[in-house]
């Protein structure tokens, strides 16, 4: 197996895919190479992924998996890959306006190369800017409903499916999630020193809470039992690249069978953090902070309204018979994905939030006194959400709880 450098990358490239012209002079740099920036946030922590660019203006991504996550240490299996590599494939099938053009995947040497779309921006980063994507829930909501609908058995041959869950087992990632998310403090059992002792108090008040406590393990067990679609698995914010008016999505290796919901409220768990985030960190004028911290809100609110939307335009004309025919369950899935995905947003969030790893989305504001009571705000939302996340009925009493703690 070739272990790739920037020293090597060209040579391989040429052998590999020749069609590929390369226009003297080439640039390749390592992306994460020092301190972890905007452009691989995510993806720098178990893999190495160059950019190679040319005179002409084309430019390739070119990813190679590791054995180990690089921040941690712990052990994974590289042929993560290859798994990573077809399902894209699968999904750019399904919406390939949203997952980049793949040009080679090479199982034996754990690589693959595939657009580069850094011509867009990690939505994490230009969020900490304050920056509006007027397109984001509609785009993002539309690439996990269709994904998820069109890798569910309301959509395939029973067989096929099972096959597919089969194929994309990939046990070991799953126990990153499984563990981090659900029964540690994501990456390591340290709090954020940075935030004082009241703060760790806090979090341990509410991680030992036997409630709480009782909520996690509960939705630990639906997220590892639960296998109704192939999910993304990772779906935050540093693995989104968007403007305007387009959307890209990245880092796909954590696919395996789970919930609709827990995408969702991956998703979701991030853009609470943003928001706790806003109401807090610099603005031009506090009308400015009003209005951005409104639209973090809304966006969690259009995210699940256009993931139904989609998921039931899907249904009406792709789902079997069967299920189509059977009164009250569209209503009763839309119920039950509304309930998870907050239970699993309190999760995914409380694990990041809590922990001492990097959150670009606090790191952002200077002031500790400041981000400390960002993150307090979110965690506070996230203690709620555990409290609450299986009595909820409409996505309407969701949002006037997280307004009530923000603002």
């Amino acid at each position: 197996m070739i272990i790739l450098t920037k020293e090597n990358i060209l040579s391989y490239i040429k052998e590999h895919v020749p069609s590929l012209q390369l226009k003297e002079p080439v640039k390749v740099s390592m992306i994460g190479e020092g301190d972890l920036g905007e452009d691989v946030e995510g993806d720098g922590y178990c893999n190495y992924v160059f950019r190679v660019s040319d005179a002409d203006g084309y430019s390739y991504i070119v990813k190679q998996s590791t054995e180990h996550l690089k921040r941690r240490g712990r052990a994974l299996t590289p042929t993560r890959n290859r798994f990573e590599y077809e399902i894209m494939e699968l999904r750019a099938k399904i919406v390939p306006q949203y997952v980049p053009a793949l040009y080679l995947g090479d199982p034996e040497n754990n690589v693959f190369i595939m657009e580069d779309v850094s011509n867009l921006k990690l939505i994490r980063f230009q969020m900490n800017k304050n920056h509006l994507f007027p397109e984001l829930a509609k785009q993002g909501a539309q690439y996990l409903a269709a994904t998820h609908f069109y890798t569910s058995e309301f959509y395939l041959p029973t067989e096929e499916y099972r096959k597919l869950l089969a194929h994309f087992m990939n046990a070991e990632l799953r126990v990153v999630m499984e563990d981090g998310i659900f029964l540690h403090i994501f990456g390591s059992d340290h709090y954020d020193a940075a935030c004082g002792p009241e703060f760790e108090e806090y979090c341990k008040s509410i991680r030992f809470d036997p409630n709480l406590e009782f909520q996690r393990y509960k939705l630990r067990h639906l997220f590892m039992s639960k296998s109704e679609t192939l999910i993304h698995g990772d779906f935050h914010t540093s693995n989104i690249f968007a403007d305007d008016t387009h959307l890209k999505v990245i880092d796909m290796e954590y696919t395996f069978g789970a919930p609709f919901s827990y995408d969702l409220g991956f998703i979701i768990a991030n853009i609470i953090s943003q928001a706790c985030s806003a109401a807090f960190r610099p603005f031009d004028t506090e009308t400015h902070r009003k209005n951005y911290v409104a639209y973090l809100i809304s966006l969690i609110e259009m995210l699940y309204t256009y993931y139904i939307q989609f998921f039931f335009e899907y249904w009406e004309k792709d789902a079997k018979l069967e299920y189509k025919i059977t009164n009250g369950y569209k209503e009763s899935l839309a119920l039950d994905i509304l309930r998870e995905c907050f239970g699993f947003a309190a999760c995914v969030n409380f694990s990041r939030v809590c922990g001492d790893m990097d959150t670009a989305d606090f790191d952002c504001i200077k002031d500790n006194e400041l981000r400390t009571k960002a993150k307090f705000a979110s965690a506070t939302i996230d203690k709620m959400l555990f409290e609450k996340w299986d009595s909820y009925n409409d996505i309407k009493e969701v949002i006037e709880d997280i307004i009530a703690v923000i603002c």
